[in-house]
């Protein structure tokens, strides 16, 4: 029988979609959640309710991954193997310069940091998994305002971003990649027993099955994505490069396989190889496909949104140690599509 995984975020965007797949894989999973009432948000999807998991699936309540020895008492609880997805936040503008560091940059690096020493105080721990994300390798100016020349890896340095920080967004990418820097310093000064696999995916696009209304919806990376579908004119850019979110949480699920990846290594997740997606296609999409959902006002042509040109390196890598073929643009955006009409469609039967 497969050992039991730990799964921080489990409610979250990807930490659902990779409990999952987790447990298609066979894997039984303690799914930590911040709070009791999200349990039952996590049952009720459909997917969960097709899997009918029963004991294969148990719930930790951790109201703050953040906070000390958050993780000390689930990992006692027959933990082989944890996957840490709590760090896949995001942010909105409206937190405050003064706060960047406590809201944004504290509660990634203190969720790291609580992760590996819950790690290491377990023996019975073989594996970790890290969501980490480009933003820890690419730094804020290439990543999202300036295009460079320079091609990135997961054997690129870890950017050393310094306050202050012009935007949230800045923040994140600052929290992105002290937590990565935590976790390689971590390793080095600890040796511990156990191995970490860090995951960096591009942008995240894909429909999220706990959102329930179109508000649900309209959150995170996917609003980042849909923004210009419904006519906005969006003055920020955004990077080129993109992935499907089935695919980032199956390679989390492959990850705890330690035959296949046998040592701590770090791969980067996405679909676009050298130069990214082609986010243009986006809107040929909706014209081809969606048109009559343009005359209901659902989605518009009438959008904008500038996309910053990154170079990222390895992907073919990743799906290589993997065993997978990562979705391509098209597939991720007709996903968000598909899940926005539907949501709609019922809204309006209301």
């Amino acid at each position: 029988m497969l050992g039991k995984v730990l799964i921080t975020g489990s409610s979250g965007f990807v930490g659902f979609r990779t409990l999952v797949s987790t447990l298609e894989a066979g894997y039984p999973v303690l799914a930590a959640i911040p709070c009791k009432e999200e349990a039952g948000l996590v049952l009720a999807a459909p997917s969960i309710k097709k899997l009918n998991p029963g004991s294969a699936l148990t719930f930790v309540t951790i109201p703050d991954i953040a906070a000390e020895h958050a993780l000390s008492e689930a990992v006692k609880k027959d933990v082989q193997y944890i996957i840490h997805t709590d760090s896949s936040m995001t942010v909105n503008n409206g937190i405050s310069a003064d706060r960047f560091d406590a809201q944004v940059i504290q509660p990634l690096l203190k969720g790291a940091n609580n992760v590996l020493a819950a790690a290491n105080s377990a023996p019975g721990v073989k594996r970790v998994v890290m969501t980490s994300s480009l933003m820890g390798i690419v730094p804020y100016l290439e990543l999202y305002q300036v295009e460079s020349f320079n091609a990135f890896s997961d054997a690129s340095p870890i950017a050393t971003p310094t306050p202050p920080y012009p935007t949230a967004m800045a923040a994140l990418c600052a929290g992105h990649a002290k937590a990565l820097s935590a976790t390689n310093a971590f390793l080095v000064k600890n040796k511990p027993h156990f191995t970490v696999v860090n995951l960096m995916p591009s942008v995240i696009i894909g429909h999220n099955e706990l959102a329930n209304t179109t508000k649900d919806f309209l959150t995170g990376s996917n609003l980042q994505a849909f923004r210009h579908l419904r006519g906005e004119k969006v003055a920020s850019r955004l990077p080129s490069q993109t992935v499907f979110i089935d695919d980032v949480a199956q390679v989390h699920s492959l990850a705890l396989d330690t035959k296949r990846v046998s040592q701590t290594q770090s791969f980067v997740l996405t679909s676009g190889f050298l130069t990214g997606s082609n986010w243009y296609r986006a809107k040929e999409i909706v014209k081809e496909r969606y048109m009559d959902e343009v005359k209901k006002g659902w989605l518009s042509l009438d959008g904008e949104q500038p996309i910053n040109s990154v170079k990222v390196q390895d992907a073919g890598k990743t799906m290589k140690a993997f065993g997978i073929k990562f979705a391509d643009f098209e597939k991720q955006i007709r996903s968000l599509l598909d899940q926005w009409v539907a949501l709609k469609t019922k809204e309006e039967k209301r």
